[in-house]
């Protein structure tokens, strides 16, 4: 299994990532963040996941917040696993999202 660090801008190691058995990237995010230049790095003590999402995660050496976001696969995934009931709800989710509703507004011209 191929892992991968995952860092914050200031290249602080958060977590790990990894591939699924579909490929499908996940994340193995580190309770404390690593700095892999430190005379001594931390000992990672704990590894939560794997997470598939949308999720930010602050690094707690120098406060930055990096996005870890779902990737097209994992949401294509996500979709072949869901009940017809399921993908039907999501349709009609996905059709007023992209439809925006018609304002009404009042007439304001004034005659006479």
């Amino acid at each position: 299994m191929d892992l991968k660090h995952w860092c914050c801008k200031n290249k602080h190691t958060l977590g790990m990532i990894r591939l699924n058995g579909n490929g499908i990237p996940q994340l193995m995010l580190y309770r404390h963040a690593v700095d892999p230049n430190a005379e001594q790095p931390a000992e990672v003590d704990l590894m939560i996941g794997p997470l598939v999402g949308r999720i930010p995660v602050r690094c707690d050496i120098c406060d930055e917040v990096s996005l870890w976001d779902v990737s097209v696969d994992a949401l294509a995934e996500l979709i072949r696993g869901l009940k017809q009931e399921q993908l039907d709800q999501l349709q009609v989710r996905l059709i007023k999202g992209r439809v925006k509703p018609v304002q009404k507004h009042k007439n304001r011209a004034r005659m006479g």
